[in-house]
């Protein structure tokens, strides 16, 4: 019987040493993290609060873009360049607030970027040479 309990209190002086210079390490950022948490939770719920609003504005933004792009489309006899200078700024951007974008550490686009370049384009012939031999 001595022999376990001194086995025993052995095991709990060896936990409670260890665990004590542990609690030691983490016992000054313990506030720190409960700050960072509240602020994480906040920019989580502002982001949420955000994209209520948001998230059907930019789906409205870019389905009336698609429309508008599909008419520019037709109303200019096929010409894919109007329809995507329209279609592509709707379309591209973000959908979602993130708490990285109400930090500032993220920017937000709302309207996205214009479609890529082509190559030249070539509309007529080229052009005959004058040159008489």
């Amino acid at each position: 019987m001595k022999k376990q309990m001194l086995k025993g209190l052995a095991l709990g002086l060896f936990v409670a040493m260890t665990s004590a210079s542990l609690h030691a390490q983490t016992a000054d950022t313990t506030n720190q993290q409960t700050e960072n948490v509240t602020e994480e939770a906040g920019y989580g719920i502002g982001a949420a609060l955000a994209n209520i609003f948001y998230i059907p504005a930019k789906v409205t933004y870019a389905g009336l873009g698609l429309l508008t792009g599909g008419l520019g489309y037709v109303f200019s006899a096929g010409n894919a360049d109007v329809a995507n200078n329209i279609i592509y700024p709707s379309i591209r951007g973000n959908y979602v607030v993130t708490p990285s974008h109400l930090k500032g550490t993220e920017p937000i686009y709302f309207v996205g970027a214009p479609p890529p370049e082509s190559g030249p384009r070539v509309d007529a012939a080229p052009a005959a040479s004058s040159t008489t031999r």
